[in-house]
């Protein structure tokens, strides 16, 4: 009976050890036409209502193509930097930052965070405290976030929802779906 236990526990874990690996497994989104037929498909974004921009910088680094859109509280943004690792120093500040808000219970809700060398990813679902410090925004009030932070190589995509309504976080899981990336 107790090596009965024994298995059934080790199953259950190797099986949680391999949904988590899973959800760190998302592809690259290296050409802007997959990110704008996700925006037109998943949200209804046409390529014309969106901004965009060919070889300009970001955080002082070069980015070869960068895709701006909002969808009333929902923004969606692609970066696709030269380097990977501008990609990666500018998700690791984002990493910091909710790391921080996450370790100062600043955060009230559900999240999950990963990260390696060339890749990671933050999901969100709660509220964030007044104050908080986002990137470079502060946060001005109790404020309900919805979305996720990814890097995959040279590829940073931002998709979230700020005080957004049930169908804006709709329109959040059915483009990360379409991405196929983890969802909050």
């Amino acid at each position: 009976m107790k090596k009965m236990r024994a298995v059934i526990a080790s199953v259950l874990a190797v099986a949680t050890l391999l949904s988590f690996t899973g959800c760190s497994n998302f592809k690259v989104i290296d050409d802007e036409d997959v990110f704008f037929d996700a925006l037109d498909e998943a949200v209804g974004i046409d390529e014309d209502e969106t901004q965009h921009y060919k070889n300009t910088k970001v955080n002082g680094d070069k980015a070869e193509y960068v895709i701006n859109a909002k969808d009333g509280d929902n923004s969606y943004i692609y970066v696709r930097f030269d380097d990977d690792e501008d990609a990666m120093d500018y998700f690791d500040d984002m990493y910091e930052d909710f790391d921080e808000i996450f370790a100062e219970k600043q955060f009230k809700g559900s999240h999950a965070m990963s990260q390696s060398k060339t890749r990671g990813y933050i999901t969100f679902d709660g509220e964030i405290e007044y104050g908080s410090k986002i990137g470079k925004k502060y946060i001005s009030s109790d404020t309900e976030i919805f979305g996720g932070i990814y890097v995959n190589k040279n590829v940073y995509i931002e998709v979230y929802s700020l005080n957004g309504s049930k169908r804006d976080k709709e329109k959040i899981t059915s483009f990360l779906k379409a991405l196929g990336f983890p969802k909050p």
